[in-house]
């Protein structure tokens, strides 16, 4: 199974409804293209090991909107300590993806420690995650997060991937930054839920 391929299968069992958090590198492209109605509804957090913090705090702040991680295994083990606080908190809403292919691909494919012994699903359900699986497969993954997404529980899914990343023709490519992310995704929200997150500086 390859990265594109759990952005596909992850998007095609969500909806525009949903709201999701993303990691940076490889991933980016590949979510570009398969996010639900291609709308301006993910957040990339840049610094690794805040994605399901960032998340979490999503969750929490809107439990009545179904939240996904698509997170990395470099970024979960730079901040292992927030499986605790899942554990403990265990939002209803969330649900975390997890690509783990056992490297920092995208900046030069130094092996992560999930290469040798740490098995994230362990770590975990050892700290009180709800609902962990690890999967290798499409079909395995699409049942799990159709499963998951609608179990009104916290879900943890580690999706084994192959190393290497899509190729994608220039205008498929992901041509806005963190920045223009940022506020794309505040009036996607503010849309959704009616309310203003950030007015922006008066006219005067």
């Amino acid at each position: 199974m390859k990265r594109v391929d759990v952005a596909r299968v992850l998007g095609e069992e969500t909806t525009t409804e949903d709201l999701f958090v993303s990691s940076i590198g490889g991933i980016l492209d590949d979510w570009w293209n398969h996010r639900p109605g291609g709308e301006d509804n993910t957040i990339s957090v840049s610094i690794l090991g805040s994605v399901s913090s960032t998340a979490l705090g999503l969750a929490i702040a809107l439990p009545h909107r179904r939240i996904v991680a698509i997170e990395t295994d470099g970024s979960v083990l730079m901040n292992l300590g927030i499986l605790c606080t899942l554990g403990a908190e265990r939002p209803s809403n969330l649900t975390i993806v997890v690509l783990d292919n056992g490297l920092y691909e995208c900046i030069g494919s130094a092996p992560t420690l999930t290469s040798r012994n740490a098995d994230l699903e362990k770590i975990a359900e050892g700290a009180g995650v709800l609902n962990t699986a690890t999967v290798t497969d499409e079909d395995t993954l699409r049942a799990l997060l159709r499963s998951q997404l609608e179990d009104d529980e916290l879900g943890f899914v580690v999706a084994k991937i192959e190393p290497g990343m899509e190729v994608w023709p220039q205008e498929k490519r992901r041509y806005t930054d963190g920045v223009e992310d940022k506020y794309r995704f505040i009036r996607h929200v503010e849309k959704l839920e009616g309310i203003v997150v950030h007015a922006g500086q008066p006219h005067v």
